[in-house]
């Protein structure tokens, strides 16, 4: 098998040999972008589709608004007057603020702002316990209550279709919220003061009562004196006093001396007795101290230790110290001689009071009762004084109570509603239709099976890619086609239509070794009907004979017989004239009078079965007709359907495979370069035609139609 169409014959040894750069295993930017150019229609139909899909699905939503209030929970409120309150503030602690959350969304709650929702809108206003569970239910429905963060602001948001409506049923939430924990608080108050003013009545009344039963005791046994009580009384009391002063005074220098003698037990040297740090000259001597330590501390961080300075600093150190401690010593013997001097009275003190306390317990038997009944007396005293300050402090907050909440910010009325979001619908809508958009491109171009690109010839095909003849129409832009391709290529030879063959005859007679000058037999194939192979045909060969090539056209399908429609009448024929021996060669041949081309074609379709394209035949057509032109150019029938095709094909010095662009699959033109191989042609390539060159880089960005545009000015349309 002759398989010098390999694609790998074309590459240079130095290109097949270097090596993989990172370039090489990115993909090729181009290609990328020729890919998008030639799916943009795709792309564009996908992202528009994506984009008004969006804009009606958003389009047909019903707008839901939202409008936030804000409660601030105060860590401590302001006293107006000093009195402890019935009701103390609560602390603003993570769990408090967390219980306001809840509370917030609580039935009875939203029972209050139904009721203040009712008065604000006549039509809405429940009347009976029924409409007023339902109205609340409904309105907290609306709401959600959150904590801001870690803050002690608790965020309150309603969410509804009516805007007034939300900022309305956050605002109620949040003043109602404020206002019932006032009016527990104002509640709590009024009930204390109003048990307080009763507890205190009832407590006057004990206390009277008391106070009456001591006075007659008194009097029944003769207890009282010039100013209600007794002599020997009064002067126990009063020795009671003074033996209670004495005792204290006695203490206080005991403990003094004790802490004293504990502090210089302890090694501190009574520096730091209390006694001795209350001292005017302890407390001179302690700065100087002070000072010469400071003094001291300088001297030793700038001289040695044998520095006159250092030394008489040291030595006024310790003198400071000496006068110190005496003056410590000298104290604490003062503190002795206190003790012993306020034991000694204390002494004398009990023995008065021991005396005149056996005296009343001999003249006074009764003074026990007079006790009790003067403690009764006084606690049940003490017991109403202390109600009746309360109850006037309870008295003095009324009205002055304050929330431990308040409204920090109001809810205003919403502009815009939050959903739809009308901008975060249009950013997903077109990300999401590029993203598809791109996805389309993708599916499209895994779908399509089609030859498409100069790479899918050579890399998938692994065969020369000849070119691509464009449509006429593609060509044209905005002019319309009057005539068809055929005809065309005569009255525009300089079009870029008629380039497009000069340019596929310039591969088949120049390139895979041709000698320039020597004939050449070519035959057009290609793998399925209908893939505009007549038409390249008859276009290359008029654009050869145009170009002073003399050159024949030979209509090998014998069935459709194509090139004979289009160039010949109805009558005129030869081939089959020519192959049974009627008619000479000379005789069955045509001229083209537009273009010099000569012509073999056929009359009809063969009617017999009997084939006259054997490879005798054809070995025979070809070589006469090489004598007589420098190009001889077979159209055939398709190669997978028609066995003449191969017989052809294996006769002719070159094939050309064409194949319909992005029509004809992959599969069938590998099949048909199989056959063709099978047979041992020589393949010179696959041309694609009916190529849209309006497509952008419809054919890949290694071929010329990717710079068509450039080249405008060299065609004449």
């Amino acid at each position: 098998m002759n398989l010098e169409t390999s694609l790998m014959e074309d590459v240079p040894a130095t290109r097949r040999g270097a090596g993989t750069t990172i370039k090489d295993l990115l993909p090729d930017p181009r290609a990328v972008w020729a890919l998008l150019r030639r799916n943009f229609k795709i792309f564009l139909l996908v992202f528009f589709l994506v984009v008004a899909a969006a804009i009606f699905w958003t389009s047909r939503q019903t707008p839901s608004y939202s409008a936030t209030a804000s409660l601030l929970v105060q860590p401590k409120g302001e006293n107006v007057v000093d009195v402890k309150s019935v009701t103390p503030d609560t602390p603003a602690t993570a769990d408090v603020v967390d219980t306001r959350v809840r509370l917030i969304a609580s039935p009875d709650l939203a029972k209050r702002v139904a009721l203040i929702y009712g008065k604000n809108h006549p039509d809405r206003a429940p009347r009976n316990a029924t409409e007023l569970d339902n109205l609340a239910t409904e309105l907290l429905g609306l709401i959600s209550v959150s904590r801001s963060g870690s803050t002690f602001l608790i965020d309150i948001t309603a969410s509804s279709h009516d805007a007034a409506q939300t900022a309305e049923v956050a605002n109620l939430f949040a003043q109602e919220f404020v206002a019932s924990d006032k009016d527990a608080k104002v509640s709590a108050n009024t009930t204390a003061d109003t048990w307080l003013r009763q507890r205190s009545e009832e407590l006057a009344k004990e206390a009277t009562a008391a106070d009456g039963a001591l006075q007659a005791y008194k009097i029944r046994h003769g207890l009282l004196s010039a100013n209600g009580r007794s002599g020997a009384e009064n002067q126990i009391s009063t020795l009671d006093s003074e033996v209670a002063q004495a005792e204290a005074d006695l203490a206080e220098k005991q403990g003094r001396l004790n802490a004293a003698r504990q502090q210089l037990r302890s090694g501190s040297g009574g520096a730091d007795v209390g006694a001795a740090l209350g001292s005017g000259t302890i407390g001179g001597l302690r700065s100087r101290e002070a000072e010469v330590s400071s003094r001291l501390a300088q001297l030793q961080a700038t001289y040695g230790p044998e520095h006159p300075e250092l030394k008489k600093a040291k030595s006024e150190l310790s003198d400071v110290h000496s006068q110190i401690q005496l003056e410590i010593n000298r104290i604490l013997s003062n503190l002795e001689a206190e003790v012993r001097v306020a034991s000694s009275r204390l002494s004398s003190l009990r023995s008065s009071r021991g005396q005149s306390v056996g005296v009343l317990m001999v003249n006074n038997s009764a003074q026990v009762g007079l006790d009790e009944l003067q403690r009764r007396a006084d606690a049940a005293k003490a017991i109403y004084e202390t109600f009746l300050n309360r109850s006037r402090e309870t008295n003095a907050q009324q009205g002055l109570q304050q929330a431990d909440s308040r409204v920090a910010v109001l809810a205003q009325t919403p502009f815009e509603p939050d959903f739809p979001n009308w901008r975060l619908a249009l950013t997903f809508a077109l990300a999401g239709g590029f993203v598809l958009g791109v996805a389309a491109i993708g599916l499209s171009e895994y779908l399509e099976g089609g030859v498409r690109t100069k790479a899918d010839v050579e890399h998938r095909l692994r065969v020369r890619y000849a070119g691509a003849i464009p449509t006429l129409k593609s060509t044209l832009g905005n002019m319309r086609a009057t005539e068809p391709p055929h005809e065309y290529v005569v009255s525009h030879p300089f079009s870029s239509f008629a380039e497009s063959f000069r340019a596929l005859r310039a591969f088949m007679l120049l390139g895979s070794g041709a000698v320039q000058g020597s004939p050449r037999a070519i035959a057009i194939a290609s793998p399925l009907p209908q893939e505009g192979k007549t038409t390249t045909a008859v276009c290359l060969a008029r654009a050869s004979a145009m170009g002073g090539v003399r050159t024949v056209l030979v209509d090998c399908d014998l069935r459709r017989r194509g090139t004979s429609e289009l160039l010949l009448g109805p009558d005129q024929g030869g081939l089959y004239e020519y192959f049974d021996g009627s008619k000479t060669l000379d005789q069955a041949l045509v001229t083209d009078p537009a273009t010099g081309l000569a012509v073999l074609g056929t009359a009809a379709p063969q009617a017999t079965a009997h084939d006259p394209l054997t490879s005798e035949n054809v070995t025979k057509l070809v070589r006469e007709l090489k004598q007589r032109f420098e190009v001889v150019i077979f159209d055939t029938a398709p190669v997978l359907g028609v066995a003449d095709a191969r017989i052809v094909a294996s006769s002719v010095d070159r094939v050309l495979l064409v194949t319909r662009w992005r029509k004809t699959s992959l599969r069938a033109c590998e099949a048909a370069i199989d056959m063709l191989l099978d047979v041992d042609v020589k393949l010179s390539g696959v041309a694609l035609t009916q190529v849209d060159i309006t497509r952008y880089a419809s054919t890949g960005h290694t071929d010329s139609y990717s710079y068509q545009k450039k080249f405008r000015g060299y065609y004449t349309n």
